[in-house]
């Protein structure tokens, strides 16, 4: 399998369970700006050993570059706790699989990339897993429209960011590129500190579900500054869909997840969805 199959496949299971680790947190107290302050601050600070992998002189264009990508990862964390807050996860995320559309049009509109006619089957693929997500006969129009609204706010701010990833860390260089980008996103944290006085940490959950979310995150933007593939990266980050909805269906209740209670129809139907993502990584990678 080529690693721009795996190192996704593999991300897309971290940020799978990272979400439900974080829906603990949010379940107990922490609050979701807390849990977006936490699990920022561990990337901008545990990033910093990227300037070791360094091989390109300081460049002011470069860290221009990195700071609009740290403006829109920041924009794109916000939208996804207010999405695990309010919203169901195994809406919430299988949704968030609509990147891949947003990632292949900012290709070819911003960075001149052209797509095989494979590579866009794959795409609408993923358009139709995701709107069979997002379809719950019976459940609230409002919660759902929420779940979904946020999620596709985040889809399109991670979108932006892994173009500008694909289109600009290569001149400057991965080492340095992503530890200035998350100087960024770590200073823009810190207006959440007003916010974050009397509540509760949960520090198991908030700290492994921190900690795994950091580790994907760094291995999407490795892969994408690395085999510059980055739409055929975000289709098999599309598993993550399909990884949440059989996590929770799992072992869900281990953690307090209520979700799979909605019953085996809309489950199933949920895993309809995500089985039409499972195909288009198939596509993606022949």
């Amino acid at each position: 399998m080529p690693p721009q199959i795996l190192i996704p496949l593999i991300t897309a299971f971290l940020y799978a369970l990272a979400t439900i680790l974080l829906k603990r947190a949010l379940q107990d107290g922490v609050g979701a700006w807390r849990v977006t302050f936490a699990c920022n601050m561990v990337m901008a600070l545990g990033y910093q050993s990227c300037w070791l992998l360094r091989t390109h002189p300081f460049s002011a264009i470069g860290a221009l570059h990195a700071t609009l990508a740290g403006l829109t990862f920041f924009a794109g964390q916000i939208f996804t706790f207010m999405a695990l807050s309010r919203g169901d996860v195994s809406v919430a995320t299988p949704i968030l699989g609509t990147k891949v559309i947003w990632v292949a049009w900012f290709s070819v509109l911003l960075a001149g990339r052209t797509l095989s006619p494979h590579i866009w089957t794959a795409v609408f693929l993923t358009a139709l897993g995701t709107a069979i997500l997002g379809f719950q006969p019976g459940a609230r129009p409002g919660h759902v429209a929420l779940s979904i609204g946020t999620a596709l706010a985040t889809a399109a701010s991670f979108a932006m960011t892994d173009v500008l990833i694909l289109k600009y860390s290569p001149s400057w260089g991965f080492g340095s590129f992503i530890p200035t980008m998350f100087i960024v996103v770590g200073l823009l944290s810190l207006v959440f500190l007003p916010f974050l006085k009397g509540k509760s940490w949960a520090p198991v959950w908030l700290g492994a579900g921190s900690l795994l979310l950091a580790v994907q995150a760094l291995g999407m933007a490795f892969a994408i500054s690395t085999f510059g593939h980055a739409t055929t990266v975000n289709i098999a980050y599309n598993s993550r869909g399909l990884w949440s909805i059989a996590m929770i269906w799992a072992f869900g209740h281990w953690f307090r997840n209520t979700e799979r209670n909605q019953g085996a129809r809309t489950m199933l139907l949920r895993l309809s969805g995500a089985s039409l993502l499972v195909t288009a990584i198939f596509i993606a990678s022949t």
